[in-house]
């Protein structure tokens, strides 16, 4: 966002000739979800056995859309976990909604969809659902990890 702030400003009101950082922000922040996903994977199957390859599991994961989540951390025995990660003011009904925002937005951006719109306060709100989705679901799966093992595979 210091970017954001360079071009634009810091005053209030609609900011112009941003737009293509907005853009490149979603598809950044899509994208870095993705890896983050990729990676819990990775040290998790790492946790239970180190001769299991993530990239066997995750090469086929594109686009962190919360139902290919659950489908991919159902390997570990976690039963569609995106459907229980909430907290204060954030139902999962809005977290998955959001997040789905988040991958239907970059998809467009990505494809070439023409008049899509994403402003600041767009980038700032997916941002924050996906740190509390993140946050929460790598408390998630480090539970799951010592149930399986009995140790945690990393700090909380």
């Amino acid at each position: 966002m210091a970017a954001h702030r360079a071009v634009a400003g810091g005053k209030r009101g609609r900011k112009y000739e941003v737009e293509g950082l907005n853009r490149a922000a979603v598809l950044m922040l899509s994208s870095h979800f993705e890896g983050y996903l990729e990676d819990v994977m990775g040290e998790a199957l790492a946790a239970v056995n180190a001769k299991l390859g993530a990239p066997t599991l995750t090469g086929g994961f594109h686009n962190p859309w919360p139902d290919r989540i659950d489908q991919l951390f159902s390997f570990l025995g976690m039963h569609k976990p995106s459907r229980s990660i909430c907290w204060q003011k954030a139902s999962n009904a809005s977290v998955r909604t959001n997040l789905e925002k988040l991958v239907r937005t970059r998809n467009k951006l990505a494809h070439g969809t023409t008049g899509v719109q994403v402003y600041k306060t767009d980038v700032t709100s997916l941002r924050k659902y996906v740190e509390g989705f993140a946050q929460r679901f790598d408390a998630a799966v480090r539970a799951q990890v010592k149930t399986l093992t009995g140790k945690d595979p990393w700090p909380p």
